[in-house]
This record gives C-alpha cells, sequence and structure tokens, in this order.
C-alpha cells in the first residue's frame, strides 16, 4: 500500500501535473517525504485530488526524470535517494523553481504540535464525545474559563473567569467586541492610520464609520487621537499596544496610559488586540490600566493552532451578559468539542510548551533575517513573526511587491494596511515564515536584498 500523501494544488501555479511535481518536491525538501517513501498507486492518487490519472503519470514521470522518484516494475513509484552534493540553499531553491515563496502571510510556527493537538483529540474523544449531541452551553464553558485565566498571565493579564468569553478565532473577538459596544447605537471606531486590516472588514459588517489616527513608531499619539475625538465624537478605539501590527513595535507605557486618561475623559470604549502574544508581555495592557471600559482579546492561532479556530474575548466588568448574547445570537458559541480540545491543550501543560518551542524557532529565524537583510532600514522584534521593511529611494511599495512577484516571491505592501485618505509609507510587511525551509527562506532574502540594491531604473532584467 503507497503513503498516504495528498498534495493541495492550489499551493502552486502552472499545469497540474507540474503541481503534483512541486508539491512533491516541497514535501521532500520539508521531511515529510522520505526516501523509500512509496508513492500512491496512479489511479488512487488520481482520485483523491480530483485529477485525470494522465496527470498523475506524467508527474511521475517528471520525478523520474529529475532523480526525485523511482519506479521498479510491479512495485511501485518511490521517492529516490536525493543528491546532496550541490550546496543546500543551491540544491533546495533548484528543486522548487515553480513554488512561490509565500512571505506575505504569518501561519503558525510548525514545531509538531500535531502530536500535542492528536493526544488533546483523544483524550477529548474518550471523555467528552457524548456530550456533543447537545448545543453549546448558552452560559459559556465555565470550566475552561480558568485555565485561560492562567494562559493570560504570560500576556500580563489579571482576569476574572467571569468577564470571559470564548470565541472561534480571534476575528470573531474583534466582530463580537464591536457588536457589543455598538449595541446601543451605531459611532465611529477609530483605528491606528496603519493596522491589521481585518478590523476593517469587522466595523464595516456593523455598517459603522472608521476614523484612522495618525501613529508613529509607538503606535497612536495621544494628541492625534485627542484632536480627531474632539473633530467628531468616537465610540471606541481599537488598538494593540504588545505588538503593533505591521510595524513590530511596541507602545511605551506613559503612551498608554495617557490614552488611557483620553478614554476615561471623553468616554470612549478600547478593544485592545493582543493576538501576536508569542512573547511576554514586559508592560501592563491597558486591561490592566483602565479595565472598566477596555475588552482585550486573543487567540491561540499564533501561539499554538490557528485552524482549532479558537480565542477569547475578555469583557469589562459588567458587560459580559451582553458579549454572550451577542454570541448566541450569532453563532450560539464555540464548538464543544473545540472548546474540549483548548481546554485538554491548556491544561495539560502542551500548549505552554508548544508556545515555547515557536517563540524560539521565531527567534531563530528572526536572527537570520537581520543578518541578511540588516543593512537596510527594517523593524524587528525577536518575538514577532514578521519584520517591516522601510523601501529605499526609488522603490514604491506597489513597484517592490510587483518585482517580487517576478521573482516567485510574496511580500505584503503597507497599503494593505492603511486606512483610506491616511498616508501610506513607501514599505512592506516581511513575513519570518518559519514554515518555509531555511535554505529556501535564505534564497528569497538574498533576491530581495538583490532587489533592493537596484531600484527600478537599475533593475536587472
Amino acid at each position: 500500500m503507497g503513503t498516504i500523501w495528498r498534495p493541495t494544488l492550489s499551493d502552486f501555479e502552472g499545469p497540474k501535473y507540474k503541481a503534483v511535481v512541486a508539491a512533491l518536491r516541497t514535501d521532500i525538501a520539508k521531511g515529510n517525504l522520505r526516501a523509500g517513501d512509496k508513492l500512491p498507486p496512479v489511479r488512487d492518487l488520481a482520485w483523491e485530488i480530483h485529477v485525470t490519472p494522465g496527470t498523475i503519470a506524467r508527474a511521475y514521470q517528471e520525478g523520474i526524470a529529475a532523480g526525485i522518484l523511482q519506479a521498479t516494475v510491479g512495485r511501485g513509484t518511490f521517492i529516490a535517494k536525493q543528491n546532496s552534493e550541490l550546496p543546500e540553499i543551491e540544491q533546495h531553491y533548484n528543486i522548487i523553481p515553480e513554488q512561490k515563496i509565500n512571505l506575505r502571510n504569518t501561519n503558525t510556527t510548525n514545531v509538531g504540535q500535531a502530536d500535542a493537538i492528536k493526544r488533546a483529540m483523544i483524550h477529548v474523544a474518550q471523555t467528552k464525545v457524548d456530550q456533543y449531541i447537545e448545543y453549546p452551553e448558552r452560559d459559556g464553558r465555565h470550566s475552561i474559563y480558568p485555565h485561560i485565566v492562567n494562559w493570560m498571565e504570560y500576556s500580563n493579564i489579571q482576569a476574572k473567569p467571569e468577564n470571559l468569553i470564548v470565541t472561534n478565532g480571534g476575528q470573531n473577538a474583534i466582530s463580537l467586541a464591536i457588536a457589543s459596544i455598538l449595541e446601543d447605537g451605531i459611532g465611529p471606531i477609530a483605528i491606528d492610520a496603519l493596522t491589521y486590516p481585518g478590523i476593517r472588514y469587522a466595523v464595516q459588517s456593523q455598517r459603522a464609520e472608521l476614523a484612522g489616527i495618525e501613529t508613529d513608531e509607538f503606535g497612536i499619539m495621544p494628541d492625534a487621537l485627542e484632536a480627531a475625538y474632539r473633530r467628531k465624537p468616537f465610540k471606541a478605539l481599537f488598538t494593540s499596544a504588545n505588538v503593533l501590527n505591521p510595524t513590530t513595535g511596541e507602545m511605551p507605557l506613559d503612551r498608554r496610559i495617557a490614552i488611557a486618561d483620553l478614554a476615561r475623559k471623553f468616554d470612549f470604549q478600547i478593544i485592545e488586540d493582543d493576538c501576536w502574544g508569542i512573547g511576554p508581555a514586559k508592560l501592563p495592557g491597558f486591561y490592566g490600566i483602565c479595565p472598566e471600559r477596555v475588552w482585550y482579546l486573543s487567540s491561540i492561532s499564533k501561539s499554538v493552532s490557528a485552524g482549532l479556530r479558537f480565542g477569547y474575548l475578555l469583557c469589562p466588568s459588567g458587560k459580559t451578559a451582553i458579549a454572550a448574547r451577542m454570541m448566541q445570537t450569532s453563532s450560539f458559541g464555540v464548538s464543544r468539542a473545540v472548546v474540549d480540545i483548548a481546554e485538554s491543550l491548556l491544561a495539560s501543560g502542551d500548549a505552554a510548551s508548544i508556545r515555547a518551542r515557536i517563540l524560539e524557532k521565531v527567534s531563530q529565524r528572526v536572527e537570520l533575517t537581520v543578518n541578511l537583510m540588516g543593512k537596510w532600514d527594517i523593524s524587528w522584534r525577536r518575538d514577532v513573526p514578521f519584520i517591516w521593511l522601510k523601501l529605499p529611494r526609488g522603490w514604491r511599495a506597489s513597484s517592490f511587491t510587483t518585482a517580487c512577484e517576478r521573482k516567485n516571491i510574496v511580500v505584503r505592501a503597507a497599503d494593505e494596511f492603511a486606512l483610506n485618505n491616511m498616508p501610506t509609507p513607501h514599505a512592506v510587511r516581511i513575513s519570518v515564515n518559519c514554515n518555509i525551509p531555511q535554505d529556501l527562506f535564505g534564497a528569497a532574502l538574498q533576491k530581495i536584498d538583490k532587489l533592493l540594491a537596484h531600484p527600478p531604473m537599475d533593475v536587472e532584467s
């Protein structure tokens, strides 16, 4: 019987047979397929991934011709022993010429957490599955809340279980906080001039207006915030303090206090997004400074698993019932199975162990990135899986991202984080994608480095 290998062809461009070959090369480079592994028969794989048998047969022939596969009559097709004579960067770079290197998205770093998630699933299946014929408990799953409270201490948050609501990831928590704040009437929501695009969609879905606030390297400037409120009062401010996305900055304590003072003075609320909390927080967050008006949210998407879609919203005292009602109205709550799996991961200590390993791996990849890109104007932190690159003279974000795409590299332009009618810097965010093999990642950075050194008038054809 062949290896259970199911490539996702949408990750690769070009003809389908080439996408299969590119997927083979990628999984070989990552170690997911090893020498001697037997591949599925042609017809079986074609059926599983919805292509013709001819497509798979041609892909296998290409693989054999390239030396990455070998076939034995009557036995099947196997992964061949890979040539290791080339230097590592050249070997992998030449192996996957068709694949786009995704430095745009910040996926959960893979540190082998699948084993821990599997253990949690087995434990849940053995102890909880009989409860799944029922809807999620209307008042929430209180047994997980003490574990979330302990988990949040890493982020310097002191919470009470009764103020927590579990959510379907961080984006759901954002939408829930906005809907709860706007329950008594629509009003503008203030946001950083550069910020996570998902907040714009969440605000627009509530038919509310966005008010962009000028920022610097430390986030929202209190004077600009006050001036904006005096021009047109808003109901809430959405911001981050521990990790500014996309610039990697951290808001200093005096600025946090100044913004909290403005919130009390003008009686607006604060939505504090802390979804990037891979590293421990050093300073008190807004929730610690003015808990009576702060909606703090986070998730395990960056620190454990994005696919579980598990997050949480910490509400101001007395506001939890509003958020619970909104959650009930929108989705009946988070799946019992997801909550139980998350609870098992938190209670066993596996979640904390995964987070520590992710932080270590991100730190290593950031160090490599800084070593290769340090001569350029970059902002970075060891606990943030992306860098902020201010482009040298001659480059605009749009032209630079296009030039990168021609080199099969995808990065994210500053324009995507900017609010309409707000100044947009000539900059890009580059993901420190730990799930791309290090040699391939290094080769991509070398190409970016070469592009930066040759602005459009000098770019080589």
